[in-house]
């Protein structure tokens, strides 16, 4: 039973060999972000339940991206992934204008600059 029709051996090692690189990048980068982001802007009072917030948000999408993928694949064949690029840049510009810098500042510094922010925008958006 071949379990690669038409295709190259070595292209299963490939593709073993790349999902494998991105569970280790996605766990280094962009995966520990929700555990990470959460420490550094919630006080120690509401660290607790943010952190269940920020890590279901984040099981919740990765369990969406799980189900919905099969489903857009046969919809859009190979520009499934142009969608699932669409969100990521579109989350990835969504942190470069709201979320703020941590590096060096207490916690108390960082509520005021993402109060201010919010301030700027009406209620709907934050």
């Amino acid at each position: 039973h071949d379990t690669n029709p038409g295709g190259e051996e070595w292209t299963k090692y490939v593709s073993t060999a790349t999902v494998i690189s991105f569970i280790i990048f996605f766990a280094i980068g962009p995966g520990s972000i929700p555990w990470l982001i959460v420490a550094e802007i919630f006080t120690a009072e509401a660290r607790g339940k943010a952190s269940s917030l920020c890590v279901g948000a984040n099981w919740i999408c990765n369990l969406l991206v799980v189900i919905s993928y099969d489903k857009l694949n046969k919809a859009l064949k190979p520009n499934t992934f142009f969608l699932y690029m669409g969100i990521v840049t579109f989350f990835l510009i969504f942190t470069f204008f709201f979320v703020p810098e941590t590096k060096k500042k207490q916690v108390e510094q960082i509520n005021r600059e993402i109060q201010e922010q919010a301030e700027k925008f009406p209620p709907v958006v934050f």
